[in-house]
């Protein structure tokens, strides 16, 4: 049911969130957050959860060769009609089934804006072990994950009375989010939760917040109007969008791995 939503959503994703205010906002925290943390230079890099390829092009540009993959076919055709060269190779694939790659392959393992919210506790813990087999001793993983408690959201819902909705995010159990008419399951983990799974193969090295005062894509109708105010939300991104101790109080967050 995931792949076929995704299938169904991928035509519109760019529109709704790529070439949006909000997510042009958001993504450029993520790679200027990314360059801080992360050397690309001469690596093989591995993105999760590609979607319509925007971050696959990107990394192209900064990395040795990038290996994208999702579960939708869908997203993967529109990734692919965005490329005029081979920089990047698709491939339609299950994120917790990255285990039937060749081992030993990729230095950067790379997933953006909730990817692995896509994923339950087991999904993500077999996730987890396809990363150790596929990468590379000593290289990096990179995460943009939704957190469990995004301050815009619980303040955005309770304005609203919709207490449910404004604490949706600590259901352990996760929820049905809606996006376009698309239903979609999701899962939220902090980063504390995010460090203990991983924590036997991989060193924590970071983590920051992404959308911490620029807020989430579903308030897009409303800052699209306001835009002097929107650019002040993004001044406080840069100047307190550093400290890691804020990064489960935004939209998402980048948490970084090296491996042991």
């Amino acid at each position: 049911m995931q792949q076929q939503n995704f299938d169904t959503y991928a035509q519109s994703y760019d529109n709704h969130f790529t070439n949006s205010i909000i997510g042009k906002a958001q993504r450029l925290q993520v790679y200027q957050k990314l360059l801080m943390l992360i050397s690309l230079q001469n690596k093989s890099v591995l993105e999760i959860n590609c979607g319509t390829g925007e971050d696959a092009l990107w990394l192209s540009k900064q990395a040795a060769t990038v290996f994208a993959t999702d579960i939708s076919q869908g997203m993967i055709d529109v990734a692919k009609n965005k490329t005029s060269n081979n920089a990047v190779n698709f491939k339609q694939l299950p994120t917790q089934d990255i285990s039937s790659l060749a081992p030993n392959t990729y230095n950067i393992i790379f997933s953006n804006f909730g990817g692995l919210n896509c994923l339950n506790n087991e999904e993500l813990q077999k996730f987890k072990n396809g990363c150790v087999q596929v990468q590379k001793s000593s290289d990096q993983l990179a995460f943009v994950i939704m957190g469990t408690n995004c301050k815009w959201e619980n303040f955005f819902f309770k304005y609203k009375n919709e207490h449910i909705k404004a604490n949706r995010r600590r259901n352990k159990d996760g929820v049905e989010a809606i996006i376009n008419g698309n239903r979609f399951k999701t899962y939220y983990y902090s980063p504390d939760d995010i460090k203990l799974l991983f924590k036997e193969n991989y060193n924590f090295i970071s983590a920051k917040p992404i959308g911490l005062f620029v807020p989430p894509s579903y308030l897009e109708s409303y800052f699209v109007k306001r835009k002097g105010l929107f650019s002040f939300l993004k001044l406080l991104d840069k100047l307190f969008g550093n400290f890691a101790f804020l990064s489960n109080y935004g939209d998402h967050y980048l948490i970084v791995f090296k491996k042991k």
